[in-house]
């Protein structure tokens, strides 16, 4: 699953494929892009941050 948050400095993109990890990618105005793992100590937390939070 993906999801697209629109900022005014950045565009985020949210992925989860139903793992204890969410990879957050952000396109950056200025060209550049930043990639993050948000790691959670469950499937169950992980589902919970992404259907709630992205």
């Amino acid at each position: 699953m993906t999801r697209q948050i629109s900022r005014s400095d950045c565009e985020e993109f949210f992925e989860y494929h139903g793992n204890t990890m969410i990879e957050r990618i952000q396109y950056l105005n200025n060209g550049g892009m930043n990639r993050d793992w948000l790691i959670f100590d469950s499937v169950e937390e992980a589902c919970d941050f992404f259907n709630d939070d992205c």
